[in-house]
């Protein structure tokens, strides 16, 4: 009995939901953790997602009117992913403010409340994650489609 092969782009699409799935886990293993507090948020981890946490929010707005603004960014990429992180940056940048502001870092007072609120953001990412697997399974990313195309024009010359 033959095998069965899958055709490039149902591979392209089964490795790209497979990253998101594992990322998915990830995000939601690390959220529950820190939520059950059994990492807890030394200074190092506070300063880390202080910094990592402001600019990726920054990135995230910057990244969503890139693509608002850009045709060609449009064409290659899913409005939705950048949609659905939206408010979590929204979120993440407001608590790093008042952390900031606060200098958390230096007080251990906040400890639970960072670690509930990185939990929650992990949490959230995992969903989104997760509803992206399963959303690409069926959407691909434009830019997937678009590679697929491309492989495919390359590759029927060869093949009269």
């Amino acid at each position: 009995m033959e095998k069965k092969k899958l055709d490039d782009l149902t591979k392209a699409k089964l490795i790209y939901s497979g990253e998101l799935l594992l990322f998915a886990l990830v995000f939601a293993v690390l959220g529950i953790l820190f939520l059950l507090g059994v990492i807890s948020p030394s200074d190092w981890k506070k300063w880390l997602v202080l910094v990592g946490g402001s600019l990726g929010s920054i990135w995230c707005f910057v990244d969503f009117a890139w693509i608002l603004a850009s045709p060609k960014r449009k064409a290659k990429n899913s409005l939705i992913d950048k949609i659905l992180l939206l408010p979590s940056a929204a979120v993440s940048l407001g608590f790093n403010v008042f952390f900031w502001i606060k200098m958390i870092p230096f007080h251990s007072d906040y400890d639970s409340l960072f670690a509930a609120f990185l939990g929650s953001i992990l949490l959230y990412f995992s969903l989104v994650y997760l509803f992206e697997c399963f959303y690409h399974w069926k959407h691909p990313v434009p830019g997937l489609l678009e590679e697929e195309k491309k492989e495919e024009e390359a590759s029927s010359p060869e093949q009269k």
